[in-house]
């Protein structure tokens, strides 16, 4: 069989298996083996055990399941409500109100869980009815806490980043240092455009006076408890205290202590999150073996050599591959999650990034924004299906309608990040050199 007609197969198996509704990991896997079968017969097949063994005993993994149980702790032990409605009387001043406490809110929690969808929908949970009770805009509504969940997977501890990481095998704790300026740069962008619109058209957000003594000492310390977890886990990652795994195990611990002290450490909220904890972890990793798998097809048929030297022949300009990348994983980012979507191309891409010279880390972050844009563009953005869940009867249309503005002022973030890669890497640069 031809390289063309196995990439046909490949392709054209794939897109069916998908099409059909299997899980994307069982999708990856079938189109694996069949390749492998394919082109060698049972001989390759001998390798799938120890490619799944080498994919799973990775030390650049072992933080994935202990951020997913300090996450599930933080979220059914009724820490996040707490935090958001402590943070809520504390951010009301500002244009927009409400709004911009659901983008601080998302950036916060979101360091602590990791999850764009958990994230979405935690907060979302806590404010649609309030805000909704309130007058404020529908639209408004579910785009900043879609746009503000997607800050999840960029704002570390990010387990997306941490599955590139081991991917194409760059240090976890430099990933994490190269997501701080732009997911902060992101969550100033959306604060930014809340106050633009509220400011144009007040009806958006009303403004609510401020209630005497609401700023209490109590309200504070329901905000203190989350952001002293994020600021230690990072720190110890950062000054060298801890690596990544143990800086996570000390998340774990801490989340239980706050747990404690809320009241909220019962055996029934200890067990829904350990449960939550593993289902979520096996899913992530069934999806990584399985990803490695079909990447061990493509370079044993030959298909990833290949492809990457047509692409280098084509001598396309620098600028030019990064549109098609990003015209790649935003039209895939309307079919598949965002996790998926990079397991799924990473293995072509990878060696095509490596031979194009593009620095390996800030593309890491330019794929990390790229899977977001995925998270809130229809028709299967995880974020918007969870806010439509919880909007009160609201139409699908709005969910969409307040999303699109935040996928315009990504899409032009990522230009931005093109021309001034400093917003990446500086501060990894700037904390290596010291």
């Amino acid at each position: 069989m031809t390289l063309v007609t196995f990439s046909l197969f490949t392709l054209i198996l794939l897109i069916l298996l998908l099409a059909s509704g299997l899980w994307i990991a069982i999708a990856l896997m079938t189109t694996g083996i069949s390749g492998l079968y394919i082109m060698g017969g049972l001989k390759p097949l001998l390798a799938l055990g120890s490619i799944s063994w080498n994919t799973i005993d990775s030390f650049t993994l072992i933080p994935v399941p202990l951020f997913i149980v300090m996450g599930a702790i933080i979220l059914r032990c009724g820490i996040a409500e707490r935090f958001y409605a402590a943070l809520a009387v504390w951010l009301r001043f500002l244009p927009g109100g409400l709004l911009q406490s659901n983008i601080i809110a998302c950036s916060i929690f979101a360091a602590a869980c990791g999850s764009s969808v958990a994230t979405a929908g935690t907060i979302g949970t806590v404010t649609i009815p309030q805000l909704q009770q309130r007058g404020y805009s529908n639209p408004m509504i579910f785009g900043s806490l879609a746009a503000g969940g997607t800050l999840g997977i960029l704002i570390p501890p990010s387990i997306v980043m941490i599955i590139y990481c081991s991917i194409v095998d760059q240090s976890v704790a430099t990933m994490f240092i190269a997501g701080i300026m732009p997911g902060l740069a992101l969550a100033a962008i959306f604060m930014g455009y809340i106050a633009i619109r509220s400011l144009l058209d007040p009806s958006v957000a009303p403004v609510e006076p401020p209630k005497p003594g609401e700023r209490s000492l109590r309200s504070l310390l329901d905000i203190l408890p989350l952001m002293g977890l994020i600021s230690f886990v990072m720190a110890s990652i950062y000054l060298g205290w801890a690596t990544a795994t143990e800086a996570a195990a000390i998340g774990v611990v801490a989340a239980y202590a706050i747990a404690l002290l809320y009241g909220g450490l019962t055996w029934n909220n200890v067990k829904l999150a350990h449960v939550e904890a593993v289902r979520t972890t096996c899913m992530v990793l069934f999806i990584v073996v399985s990803a490695q798998v079909f990447s061990y097809a493509l370079v044993y048929s030959g298909v990833s050599r290949a492809l990457t030297e047509y692409v280098i022949a084509l001598q396309l300009p620098p600028f030019v591959l990064f549109m098609a990348i990003m015209g790649l994983y935003l039209g895939l980012g309307c079919l598949i999650d965002g996790s998926s979507m990079m397991l799924l191309t990473l293995p072509v891409l990878y060696p095509i990034v490596q031979a194009a010279h593009f620095d390996l880390i800030w593309f890491g972050v330019i794929v990390v924004v790229l899977i977001e844009i995925g998270m809130i563009t229809p028709p299967i953005g995880l974020n918007l299906f969870v806010l439509h869940a919880m909007g009160n009867g609201r139409p699908f249309s709005e969910v969409v309608r307040g999303s699109m503005p935040y996928v315009a002022l990504m899409l032009i973030f990522l230009i931005v990040m093109w021309f001034e890669p400093g917003i990446v890497l500086w501060l990894p640069n700037h904390m290596t050199a010291k």
